[in-house]
């Protein structure tokens, strides 16, 4: 970076939303601590299959693109999660709809986006295949907290009963940004299997669940 950018950077209070240091976008040395390698963290039925540990860099990128509005943020998160979500497309008997968790009404107002439909769109971009489709199939039936804001022993009440799926038939693939207890999941699963959906597994980004480290 020239002296010059560098020096606006600084003035503009652009930083790297991993770890904070001064410049614009995702520095490299945090780029190069996020290493995509997708693992089964729960066998399931439905396993659960991740692309990342949250740590490092990633509780910050994540929070960013949630809360801070760096919507410019989509497109890597997107690069990131398609590591997870191609295989598990590739694994579907045939075409399979792809199932974002969706954020609550309010704070799809206070963000302006919702964020984990934006990041499995850019996911599916990335992968460029005709064997799924996104597909808004949930809906909140109430308002939750954000599951990383909530106790360990609350997190299955706030999420328990808080979503609908649309009436279908089918095979799904669940997709979220962070799993925490895998409440969310689960409800999500739950929503979903009682409109006739099967549920073939749930990919999501980031797990904070296990200690599991990601090289």
């Amino acid at each position: 970076m020239k002296p010059l950018e560098s020096l606006a950077d600084l003035l503009l209070g652009a930083c790297c939303p991993g770890c904070t240091a001064p410049g614009l976008g995702i520095c490299q040395a945090c780029l190069d601590a996020v290493n995509p390698a997708p693992r089964v963290i729960l066998d399931g039925p439905p396993p659960v299959v991740a692309c990342v540990g949250y740590h490092g860099p990633m509780p910050g990128i994540i929070t960013a693109h949630k809360d801070r509005g760096a919507t410019w943020l989509t497109s890597q998160l997107g690069q990131w999660l398609a590591h997870g979500l191609g295989p598990a497309i590739a694994a579907a008997p045939g075409h399979v709809d792809v199932v974002p968790v969706p954020s609550s009404n309010r704070a799809v107002r206070r963000r302006g986006v919702d964020h984990a439909a934006d990041m499995t769109r850019s996911a599916l971009q990335w992968l460029a295949v005709r064997e799924a489709t996104m597909a808004r199939l949930l809906h909140r039936t109430r308002q939750v907290a954000d599951q990383l804001e909530v106790r360990d022993d609350q997190r299955g009440d706030n999420q328990r009963g808080s979503m609908r799926a649309d009436p279908g038939r089918g095979d799904v693939i669940v997709v979220d940004d962070v799993r925490t207890s895998g409440a969310t999941a689960d409800e999500a699963c739950r929503a979903l299997t009682r409109s006739g959906w099967r549920v073939l597994s749930i990919v999501v980004l980031a797990d904070a669940a296990t200690a599991t480290r990601w090289p």
